[in-house]
């Protein structure tokens, strides 16, 4: 069994590079939140048709149709913001329920392989690769503690990252230039106040559950 300051000590170091580092460390929420577009519109019917990540931390994910139906623009459209928290608690939920970091990190990159194949710009191509590089390394030639160690921060990471975006979000939204709230405005008839707000909740409430499993529940 891991020592319980384990999960108190990679929140630090995860903390630490989701909010002064999120400069260099933005790229890897964008990953996850286009990586959530992309899962849940496909698992809905919807084609994607390119991902783009971008230098600052924008991106964008397009699909085929020009019609979705309602359930697919729910679907396609919380998934982004909350992409990053969904990962984060999957991988908390498999950390304490036995399922090994190296397996946690292999899936990891099988489903940056299949978003890579859909990166359609320059910066993408460098992006998605480095972070699944790093990911590799740690699953296939990091020793079992290190990749422990590895996959907590990651876990970390995620869960913190998802909440870390929001402010930007808020930013966009502000000065009337944030797309994902538009759309689910319109297909929803809500305000798109109130997605920022279920943003904002959303990963919140995934960063203080999956941080009490990880606390609670060391390996």
């Amino acid at each position: 069994m891991a020592d319980p300051g384990l999960a108190w000590t990679t929140a630090v170091v995860a903390f630490v590079a989701a909010v002064p580092l999120w400069r260099y460390t933005t790229h890897a929420i964008t990953i996850a939140h286009e990586g959530g577009h992309a899962m849940f519109g496909s698992l809905t019917g919807l084609f994607v048709k390119r991902i783009t990540v971008k230098p600052g931390g924008a991106g964008g994910t397009s699909f085929r149709q020009e019609k979705w139906g309602f359930f697919q623009t729910l679907a396609a459209g919380l998934a982004g913001y909350l992409g990053p928290s969904i990962f984060g608690l999957a991988g908390a939920w498999m950390l304490v329920h036995d399922i090994s970091p190296r397996s946690i990190l292999l899936m990891t990159l099988v489903l940056m392989a299949m978003l890579l194949v859909m990166v359609r710009n320059f910066f993408g191509f460098i992006a998605v690769p480095l972070t699944g590089l790093l990911v590799w390394t740690v699953a296939m030639r990091a020793d079992e503690n290190v990749q422990l160690v590895f996959t907590y921060i990651w876990v970390w990471f995620l869960l913190m990252g998802g909440t870390r975006q929001i402010p930007e979000l808020y930013s966009n939204w502000k000065a009337g230039g944030e797309a994902d709230t538009g759309h689910l405005s319109k297909a929803t008839g809500l305000s798109s106040a109130f997605f920022v707000a279920l943003f904002w909740a959303g990963s919140m409430a995934a960063l203080v559950y999956g941080g009490v499993l990880l606390l609670r529940n060391p390996l």
